[in-house]
């Protein structure tokens, strides 16, 4: 009988500490849904690669009514730059004021007779700092469910979404419009 006495105690005492609770781990913040990223071939009959190269140049260096165009920079065949967007929220008495910028990578590259664009990276910092959402690929935003509520994670993204198709359909505006670099304008 004394045999089983230290065997039924070991025993209890393992299932006890099987079915205490612990904290659950809290999944990682990090983790990405679904990557948003705009990228698209478009072939231009008989057009070289510098005539593209100088179109994308004049268009990241004109101004934009909708966003701000900065880091414009240009190598070999790649043209580059950040759009900026302002974002406000449009509530009078706000859960989270998320007021800031969203900001998102623009590259294009120049091949014969055909360019192709990708807009990414797009990110959320908020002005004061404390609701900043960051990657709207996250599901979580960097400040925290607790924060930044769900519903208000989602206009954020689909601000996000809406400013990158914006920046698509101006790029594609530019990118017809024939370079007149070398060529004076006066000159008949």
């Amino acid at each position: 009988m004394n045999f089983f006495k230290p065997l039924l105690f070991s025993f209890v005492l393992l299932n006890l500490n099987s079915f205490s609770q612990d904290a659950p781990k809290e999944p990682k913040e990090t983790v990405k849904k679904d990557e948003f990223k705009i990228t698209a071939v478009v072939n231009k009959d008989s057009t070289s690669a510098s005539e593209l190269m100088k179109r994308a140049i004049n268009w990241v260096k004109e101004d934009s009514p909708r966003f701000i165009k900065t880091n414009g920079i240009t190598t070999g065949s790649k043209a580059e730059f950040i759009a900026v967007f302002k974002i406000k929220t449009k509530e009078l008495n706000p859960v989270a004021d998320y007021s800031g910028t969203i900001t998102m990578h623009v590259s294009i590259e120049c091949k014969e007779n055909r360019y192709r664009y990708t807009v990414g990276k797009i990110k959320h910092v908020s002005a004061n700092g404390k609701v900043t959402g960051g990657d709207i690929n996250l599901v979580v935003p960097e400040c925290g469910s607790m924060t930044l509520p769900a519903n208000e994670w989602k206009k954020i993204k689909g601000e996000g979404k809406r400013g990158s198709e914006a920046v698509v359909s101006e790029l594609l505006e530019g990118m017809d419009k024939r370079s007149t670099s070398g060529a004076n304008k006066d000159d008949w």
